[in-house]
């Protein structure tokens, strides 16, 4: 009896990680996600938009841009398994120019990838889908999203500061 009591415990580890978080989870993340991203769009000023921090790098709308595009490209095909619907592209020329549109497109992107992973269950998520090269559950396919999206939000921590305004402050909930 202790050698099978034994056996189990040392299973544990792998049967925590072959467990992916639940959808519930991964709903809360980019709810918060799609709030942090919103405050610092509205702690720039309209100003900022076509400021980079140095020469070669993406502008403070360009890297907003890209995060909720990229967010919603990866759990459009990667999670859900369907290319984005054009509607939800708009007009770079309009909106990395002004903020309110920015603020506007962004919000579609994300509300896209909430909406998307609401039509999911556990067991869905759990399915290995493959994408750009390689083969992971789609649980993991929307970590990968949800990490792109905070590494390059947080890249505009100094965007914020070298132009005198204050990032809002991070929360986890």
């Amino acid at each position: 009896m202790r050698r099978l009591a034994l056996v189990g415990l040392l299973m544990l580890p792998s049967l925590a990680r072959a467990q992916g978080p639940s959808r519930l989870a991964l709903l809360e993340d980019w709810r918060h996600q799609q709030k942090l991203i919103l405050a610092v769009i509205d702690s720039a000023t309209p100003g900022m938009l076509d400021f980079r921090a140095t020469r070669g790098v993406r502008s403070f709308a360009e890297q907003i841009q890209h995060i909720g595009s990229v967010a919603a490209a990866i759990v459009g095909l990667a999670v859900v398994g369907q290319p984005l619907p054009r509607e939800l592209e708009g007009d770079t020329a309009v909106y990395l120019h002004d903020k309110g549109r920015l603020r506007a497109q962004t919000d579609r992107y994300l509300s896209f990838v909430v909406t998307s992973l609401e039509t999911l269950t556990d067991e869905e998520l759990a399915r290995d889908q493959p994408f750009a090269g390689g083969t992971m559950p789609k649980w993991r396919w929307n970590l990968t999203a949800l990490q792109h999206s905070a590494w390059t939000l947080g890249q505009l921590v100094p965007y914020l500061r070298m132009n005198n305004r204050i990032p809002p402050e991070f929360t986890p909930f």
